[in-house]
C-alpha cells in the first residue's frame, strides 16, 4: 500500500522494512509542512501493520484496511482539533491515554495519531509525555506536524522521526495532472504556489480566492514593515475573525517567512523554485538577523493561540513586536 505514498520512497521503504524485521518503534513523528501526505502516511503504515490479508503490506479493501481509511477501526486512535477549536486540549488527549492499557482488538498494536500534534497544549505535551516514556509493548504513537518546533524537545528525543520533504515542481505537477480534472494550465498556476503540497495544490486549485487574499495580505504585512502603524489595526480586525482563520494565516506567514530567510541566506527556494515580486520586494527590505526574529515571534503567536485569549489583541500585540524588530 505505500506505493499510493508520493516522494517520499525513502520513508516509507524504511517503515515497510522495520515492519518486515519486527524492528518497530513505540512512537514516530512525521514532520514537514501540510499537505505533504503524511496523514496518509500513517493510515498505510497502520493498514501495514494490522491488515491480516496481506500482512507487512495492506490490501487496501479487507475490513480492516477499510476501517482505517473511515478512521473508525477499534485500533487505531485519531485525535485532532475538534472542529471550531485551534488547539488539542490536555481532555482529548486523557481519553487517548486512559484507552493504553485496553490490549488490540483484533490485532497486534493499538496505534495512537495524533494529527495536527503542534496544536496540543502545554500541558496536553506534558501529559503525553509520560506515556512515551512508559510505553506497553503493543502501542505505537504516530505524531504528525507541520511544525516541528512547537514539539517538546523531550517529546522530539522520545520518537524516531521522519521528515517528509516537499515534492519537485515536476512530480507535484505529475501527480495533479494523475490524480484531478483540471487542465495542464491551470495546474502549472498553482504548482508554484504549492511549495512542493499536494494537499495545498488541490486546496489553491478548489479555492481560487485563496490566493488573491494571501497576495493582500503579503502586501499589507509588507506596508506594516515599511512603517505604516495603521496596518497593526486593520490586519488584526480582520485575522481576528475566528481561531481558524488566525491558525491558517499565521502557518502561512511562517512559511512565507521562512522562504526568505533562504533566500537571505543565499539558498534557492524549496525544488528551486523562483522567486516571485513579493519575495524579491521582502528580500531587499529585510535583514537576515531581523528576518529570524520576526519567525519566532510568529512561532510565539503559534504558542499564544492554543489558548482561550482574545485574539485582535495578540495579532496587534505581534505585528506591533515585528514593528519594533524592523525598526531596529
Amino acid at each position: 500500500m505505500f506505493e499510493k505514498i508520493q516522494g517520499h520512497q525513502t520513508i516509507t521503504s524504511h517503515l515497510e522494512k522495520e515492519i518486515k524485521t519486527g524492528e518497530v518503534s513505540h512512537a514516530y513523528l512525521f514532520s514537514g509542512i501540510d499537505g505533504l501526505g503524511k496523514k496518509k502516511t500513517a493510515r498505510e503504515f497502520a493498514k501495514a501493520l494490522l491488515c491480516q490479508d496481506q500482512r507487512d503490506k495492506g490490501c487496501g479493501h479487507c475490513s480492516v484496511c477499510t476501517q482505517i481509511d473511515h478512521e473508525n477501526h477499534p485500533d487505531v486512535k485519531i485525535i485532532g482539533p475538534k472542529a471550531g477549536e485551534a488547539s488539542i486540549k490536555i481532555s482529548q488527549v486523557r481519553e487517548m491515554i486512559s484507552e493504553l492499557s485496553i490490549k488490540p482488538y483484533s490485532g497486534n498494536w493499538r496505534i495512537n495519531i495524533v494529527d495536527g500534534a503542534e496544536r496540543m497544549t502545554p500541558e496536553a505535551q506534558n501529559s503525553l509525555l509520560k506515556s512515551l516514556e512508559e510505553p506497553l509493548c503493543y502501542n505505537i504513537f504516530i505524531l504528525i506536524t507541520s511544525h516541528i518546533q512547537s514539539i517538546l524537545p523531550t517529546i522530539r528525543s522520545r520518537c524516531q522521526s521522519y521528515h517528509f520533504q516537499p515534492l519537485s515542481l515536476v512530480d507535484l505537477e505529475t501527480v495533479l495532472c494523475q490524480e484531478t480534472d483540471f487542465d495542464k494550465n491551470t495546474v502549472s498556476e498553482v504548482v508554484g504556489a504549492a511549495s512542493g503540497s499536494p494537499g495545498m495544490a488541490l486546496y489553491l486549485l478548489s479555492n481560487s480566492e485563496i490566493q488573491k487574499e494571501r497576495t493582500h495580505f503579503l502586501r499589507e504585512l509588507y506596508s506594516l514593515l515599511k512603517g505604516d502603524e495603521i496596518k497593526v489595526f486593520t490586519l488584526a480586525e480582520v485575522l481576528s475573525k475566528d481561531k481558524a482563520t488566525s491558525q491558517a494565516i499565521l502557518e502561512f506567514f511562517i512559511h512565507w517567512f521562512y522562504e526568505v530567510s533562504l533566500l537571505l541566506e543565499g539558498h534557492p527556494l524549496p525544488n528551486h523554485g523562483e522567486p516571485n515580486p513579493a519575495h524579491r520586494a521582502y528580500h531587499h527590505l529585510l535583514e537576515n538577523e531581523k528576518n529570524q526574529a520576526i519567525i519566532k515571534t510568529l512561532f510565539e503567536m503559534m504558542a499564544t493561540i492554543q489558548y482561550n485569549v482574545n485574539l485582535r489583541l495578540q495579532w496587534e500585540k505581534c505585528f506591533i513586536k515585528i514593528m519594533k524588530i524592523q525598526k531596529g
